[in-house]
This record gives C-alpha cells, sequence and structure tokens, in this order.
C-alpha cells in the first residue's frame, strides 16, 4: 500500500513539474476598462521559458503577441557593398527575437522586470509585433501607445564590439513607428493600416502614439521598424526593445458590448470613457462649443478633461489635421492647456456653429445659397500656406541621471540648469539655450523638418550619459522631446566599469546565452524536484514497511 502511494505521489509531482514549462498563450480580448491588450508589460510568464512562434527557436515571443519579419531582401532596401545584388540573404536576415530582463540589463526595461527584444548582428531586418484585440464596436476611437528604445552602433577599430558600450555610435536609421488596422488584419504591408509618423528611439526610451475609429469588431495593433544602412558600412547592433504597450478607448464606442439591452433608448447617457491607467475616468465631453473668429477659422477653447483626440473625434476633424493647425502651440504627446484656443479645421458635428453672413443689399430670394458658396473660400486662404504645416518642434530638458539607466524618474531625479543646449541642420535657428532646471522641457520651434543634431555642453561637475552630439530626425508637424541623462563627475569611481555592452566577443553570444539559459535552468530545476521526490517516496516506502513488520 505504502509503496503504490509513494509511486503515484512520485508520478503525479512529475507531470505538474513538467506541465509548469510549458509556454501558454491567453486569448486576446478587449478586457473592460483601461489598458484592451493582453500582457502589454510583458510581464506575463515570468520566470518562465516565452514560448517559440511557429516552432522557431530564434523567435521567442511574449504571450498574447506575434511577430512578423522579411526574410529575404527586399527590392527597396540597400545593398551593400560587398553583397551580391541577387543574394538576398546578404547584409539581411530575420531578425532573432528573445525576452530581456532587468536582471541583465536594467536600462532595457521600461517598467517591470521584462521587455520584449529582437536584434539582427550584422544585417539588416524588417520586422515588428502584432495583436489582434476582439469585442470592440465599430465606430470606436482607439489610442494605441507603447515605449521603443533602439540602439545601432557602428564598430571602432575592433569589428565586433561597440566603441561606445550600449549607447549607440553614428547609428543608422531604424524607421521605428506604431500602428493600427481598424479592419482587424494581420499584414502590416495592408493599405488599412494607419500609422504614426517615425521617431528615433536611440538610447532612450520614447513613447509612440497613434489614433484610429474601430470599423470592424477586431482591430490590430502593430509596432514596426526596419533597420536601414544609408552608407556602404555595416552596424553590428540593429536591436529593438519594446515596453509597456496600452490599447485604450478615447471617444464615442463601446468595448465588450452588454448582450442584455437589444437596444438602448436615445436619453440613456453614454457609458464613461476608458481612459489610461493612472488618468481619472472622466464622463464624455460634452456637445463641444466653438467661437468663430473675424477669419472664419473656427476656435475651440480646451476644458477640463478634453483631449486632443477627443476634440478631433467630436468636431469630426482628424487628428492629423488639428496638430497641423495647432503646430507650436501643442506640448509633447499633444499636451494642451485648460483655457488653451485650438483652431479647427472642419465643421462641428453640432450645425449651425458658425453664423452665415448676411448681404447688406439682398438680390433676390433665390439667392440664398450663393453668399453661403461664394463666402466659403474666404476662410481658405489662411489654411493655404505651406511652410507653417511642415514646421518641427524638438522640446529638450536635461536632468539628474541618479541610477544611471537613462530613463528619467521625475518623482526621484530632478532637472539641472547649466547645461547648454544647441541645435544644427538645415532650417534650423541660430542660437542656444541653457537649462534653468525650472522651466524645462524647451521647445525650439518652427525648425525644418529632417535631420538635426543636438549638441550639449555639460554643466559644471556633470557628465553627460548621452554622446555630445546626436542625431535626431523630425517628421513634418512633428513635436518631440528629448530628456537628456546626466551623472555627477565626483561621484564616478575611475575603476568602476561601464555596464557590459548585450553583444560580446562573438557574434551570437548573448543570444546564445539567452537560448540556454532558461531550458538548463527549468532542467536543473527539474531535476531537484524528482530527486527531492525521490527521497520523499523512498522515506515513504521505508516507513511503510517498518509499521508493516
Amino acid at each position: 500500500m505504502w509503496r503504490r502511494m509513494a509511486f503515484l505521489l512520485l508520478v503525479f509531482s512529475i507531470m505538474v513539474l513538467l506541465s509548469g514549462t510549458v509556454g501558454r498563450v491567453a486569448p486576446v480580448q478587449a478586457q473592460a476598462g483601461g489598458n484592451l491588450l493582453v500582457n502589454g508589460d510583458f510581464e506575463m510568464g515570468a520566470g518562465e521559458a516565452w514560448p517559440f512562434q511557429d516552432g522557431i527557436p530564434e523567435v521567442q515571443i511574449a504571450p498574447g503577441w506575434r511577430a512578423f519579419y522579411v526574410d529575404d531582401r527586399p527590392a527597396y532596401a540597400k545593398v551593400p557593398y560587398y553583397c551580391a545584388p541577387e543574394d538576398f540573404r546578404c547584409a539581411w536576415g530575420r531578425p532573432e527575437f528573445r525576452g530581456t530582463s532587468a536582471a541583465e540589463f536594467a536600462y532595457r526595461i521600461h517598467g517591470g522586470f521584462l521587455s520584449q527584444k529582437y536584434f539582427s548582428w550584422n544585417r539588416q531586418h524588417e520586422a515588428g509585433l502584432y495583436q489582434q484585440v476582439s469585442n470592440i464596436n465599430p465606430g470606436t476611437a482607439l489610442r494605441f501607445q507603447v515605449y521603443i528604445q533602439t540602439w545601432s552602433c557602428l564598430p571602432g577599430e575592433v569589428w565586433n564590439d561597440c566603441p561606445t558600450g550600449h549607447l549607440s555610435n553614428q547609428p543608422a536609421p531604424m524607421h521605428t513607428r506604431v500602428g493600427i488596422d481598424p479592419y482587424g488584419g494581420t499584414n502590416p504591408w495592408a493599405a488599412t493600416v494607419i500609422w504614426s509618423a517615425e521617431m528615433d528611439a536611440f538610447d532612450v526610451w520614447t513613447l509612440f502614439s497613434v489614433d484610429a475609429i474601430a470599423k470592424a469588431n477586431t482591430v490590430t495593433v502593430f509596432t514596426y521598424s526596419r533597420a536601414d544602412w544609408p552608407e556602404p558600412w555595416p552596424r553590428i547592433s540593429n536591436d529593438v526593445y519594446i515596453d509597456d504597450a496600452a490599447l485604450f478607448v478615447i471617444g464615442p464606442g463601446q468595448v465588450q458590448p452588454t448582450p442584455a439591452p437589444a437596444t438602448t433608448p436615445a436619453t440613456t447617457p453614454a457609458p464613461p470613457i476608458a481612459t489610461p491607467e493612472g488618468t481619472p475616468t472622466l464622463p464624455p465631453t460634452p456637445a463641444p462649443t466653438s467661437t468663430p473668429r473675424p477669419d472664419g477659422a473656427v476656435v475651440h477653447v480646451v476644458q477640463a478633461g478634453d483631449t486632443l483626440s477627443r476634440i478631433a473625434v467630436s468636431y469630426g476633424v482628424p487628428l492629423d489635421e488639428l496638430r497641423r493647425l495647432n503646430a507650436g502651440t501643442l506640448g509633447p504627446n499633444d499636451l494642451i492647456m485648460v483655457g488653451q484656443e485650438l483652431i479647427i479645421s472642419g465643421a462641428p458635428l453640432t450645425p449651425a456653429l458658425t453664423p452665415t453672413p448676411q448681404p447688406t443689399t439682398p438680390i433676390a430670394p433665390t439667392s440664398t445659397p450663393t453668399p453661403t458658396a461664394s463666402l466659403t473660400p474666404a476662410p481658405t486662404p489662411p489654411a493655404t500656406p505651406t511652410p507653417p504645416e511642415e514646421e518641427a518642434a524638438l522640446c529638450v530638458l536635461a536632468y539628474h541621471d541618479a541610477n544611471a539607466d537613462l530613463v528619467r524618474q521625475p518623482a526621484s531625479e530632478a532637472l539641472i540648469s547649466g547645461v547648454v543646449i544647441s541645435l544644427a541642420g538645415a532650417g534650423v535657428p541660430a542660437g542656444a539655450y541653457t537649462t534653468d532646471g525650472i522651466s524645462e522641457p524647451y521647445c525650439f520651434q518652427n525648425l525644418t523638418p529632417g535631420n538635426i543634431t543636438v549638441q550639449q555642453t555639460p554643466a559644471i561637475g556633470y557628465a553627460p550619459g548621452d554622446p555630445a552630439a546626436r542625431a535626431v530626425v523630425l517628421a513634418p508637424g512633428q513635436t518631440a522631446t528629448l530628456e537628456l541623462g546626466y551623472h555627477r563627475q565626483e561621484v564616478a569611481n575611475p575603476t568602476e566599469e561601464q555596464p557590459v555592452p548585450e553583444t560580446v566577443e562573438t557574434p551570437v553570444a548573448e543570444s546564445e546565452t539567452e537560448t540556454a539559459a532558461a531550458p538548463l535552468k527549468n532542467l536543473l530545476w527539474i531535476g531537484g524536484g524528482i530527486v527531492a521526490l525521490l527521497a520523499t517516496g523512498a522515506a515513504g516506502f521505508f516507513l511503510g514497511r517498518r509499521q508493516k513488520a
């Protein structure tokens, strides 16, 4: 009897241990309120090996997400001088997908303990992640946002070593952006995908955001990057890190429609609108009120609870159009202030907000539509000049990076004064800005889109965590934010080594370590458990024999 019980206990325990190593994929459906994504923080499955997508060992993806990639070099990619044009795998290939932990590289984690990483060593790539979200009513206004950091490095004297460690060195364009397919498709190259502007995210966690209105009950969110070498020399590091993704409802519509009432009376108030975590939940903004100006433009005065996306939905105006009309007056990430006046290009949803001018001398009763038609071109000239439409802005600040992780913690890492910041590039106004540690971020306005070099001179007693000069690419109408971290020189220990870069000695060292570590740890853990259980079973067996004797 005791033998059978000990044997059954052993078999059951081994099955439990083995089942814990199998990857699990949760169904991706819209959650009630808040973040609609599954595993948006990439913390699901912590302590376990992430599953291999389609059984490919090099494609290890966080639960709830899927990867896409291009195996062969497309026609629009650059061909390095040492590659034959017909060799589509030369200097190009599928990146390797892995998880990154704070225990290994804390500066590659935005929040929590894990982030998703993919990289290509000495190769260009085109890849990203996507997730489908269902149970969304068509007409729902959505916002997808995610933090992304990239690393691109030109080798120095040692061909397989980055001379700037874990910081980028003469980075190549990564063409990083995010998108939403409001029809729920999984093809990132489909014409239905709405994309954000491309932004640089070298060595700094950068918030990417895009808005769209659902056209079906399923939508798909995408992250995207393409390592692009415009020069003939390669980059040994072409890394992308993704963390803290979220999909929010920002306008009319419902998520997870309630099945009980088939129809809802028109007098029933609309449900509360889901907002990002940490933001108070506010009821839908009342019907917007606007003020016509003498030039014919319609102005909206920002009220408490307004966001740029909500205003766009309320007036039926594309979000990019609002950004264009109000370029230079918006803060970072579309920040607006109560009392601020915003120019609205389209007519509000509520009719007859703009009074129709009456002619001084009536011509005929049938001529009523004529003045309206003849007056409609009048507001057009103020909106036609192209230079303001193409201008961009760059907001900068300098802070004390106390923990040297290159990510600012506003609660504990204060702004610093005395840092001189200047810009160089075509269409950049002359002059520099010196931080005062109080009024930042400071925004350089009226910039011509394109490549801009940010140059910084440290304050006394501080050393920069970033290179003294770094390149930034601005898209038309974009307002980008650059946070420059500094550490105190007197605290630096000359004998203390810099953080070890992910790539060392051999091109595959880091990936091999990450690939082998998880299975080895699991086997050791399982083996230890089996030994312990065998000992327990043996003890039970001998105890049973003693009692029987």
